[in-house]
């Protein structure tokens, strides 16, 4: 991926798909894809009978809520159910995503189905190699992950941008996948953040091996720090993979202009005594006029009586 002198490379934690089906088809051993691809597909045909991008109030989180509850109370038929649930439903943080296969790994495997578990175990994997599995599950459901791990290759996200940008100016974010990656992907998006402002960006684009995305000049505000996300999310809105990272604009914030502040050049006139000093006069001329104009003829004193002799 071609790169600026200016520019930095970011590389996520590895991430995988919430669909099972297509993550096996994608992560399986190299010698045997197409075997994989059709253990895969039937084991979890009703695990991905949900597919498709849910409305942003479907999310997982009212399942994984119960999944955590029923694993507390060492339910795990229905924490497995549960699980299964929260991913299908899908909105999960790559954090969570992590959680929920981890846990339904090791649900599947004290519950007797140990396929189940391997292929939920891998998922993980692909996610973050260093998952971990839950005690309650044992050695040997810790032995069954180890073995998945080995096999999965990681999920990898990198996406390059500009440390520094000139104010006003438009700048690009690149991002790169591996062609095995690709179908573990619905879509990737991008978020710009001021966090100063405020003001956010954001763009989605269909997956493809080099994915750019153009931030327009309306975020390069003079002295912005902005945040920088991009997202891989599977068809279920779940994180698969997270790169982040912050562009500086150059130049000073705009500094806004305190009202309290005196004009250069001198004091202004309306802020002067003199407006109070002739509002006064005139005031007081106004008020001798108005008297003579509204006073009643009989009361014209004409003065004492005066006669004058030859």
């Amino acid at each position: 991926m071609p790169e600026s002198e200016h520019a930095r490379c970011l590389r996520s934690q590895p991430q995988a798909d919430t669909l099972i089906a297509r993550v096996q088809s994608s992560v399986v051993a190299r010698h045997r894809p197409h075997a994989w691809l059709a253990a895969a597909a039937v084991t979890f045909a009703a695990g991905a009978a949900h597919a498709g991008r849910p409305t942003p109030l479907v999310t997982g989180e009212a399942a994984l809520d119960r999944a955590r509850a029923a694993w507390a109370q060492a339910d795990f038929e229905a924490a497995q159910s549960a699980y299964q649930e929260a991913i299908t439903r899908g909105g999960l943080s790559r954090t969570d995503v992590i959680d929920a296969y981890s846990h339904l790994g090791a649900a599947h495997f004290i519950v007797g189905k140990r396929d189940l578990a391997a292929n939920a175990f891998r998922v993980a994997a692909t996610v973050d190699p260093s998952f971990v599995v839950p005690a309650e599950a044992g050695k040997k459901a810790a032995a069954l992950a180890e073995a998945q791990r080995k096999q999965t290759v990681p999920f990898k996200l990198e996406a390059g941008a500009p440390d520094h940008v000139a104010s006003g100016a438009s700048f690009a974010v690149n991002v790169l996948f591996d062609a095995a990656q690709l179908p573990l992907l619905a879509r990737i998006g991008i978020i710009v953040r001021d966090p100063a402002t405020a003001k956010t960006y954001r763009f989605e684009e269909q997956p493809k091996l080099v994915v750019t995305f153009r931030v327009p000049s309306s975020m390069t505000l003079p002295g912005a720090d902005l945040d920088v996300r991009v997202d891989a999310l599977d068809d279920h809105d779940n994180q698969l993979a997270v790169a982040s990272t912050r562009v500086t604009v150059s130049g000073a914030p705009v500094a806004a202009t305190s009202e309290t502040e005196k004009p250069s050049g001198g004091t202004s006139f309306w802020k002067s005594p003199w407006p109070y000093v002739i509002g006064g006069t005139l005031l007081a001329a106004g008020g001798v006029g108005l008297y003579f104009a509204v006073r009643s003829p009989s009361e014209v004193n004409v003065g004492a009586p005066h006669v004058q002799t030859n």
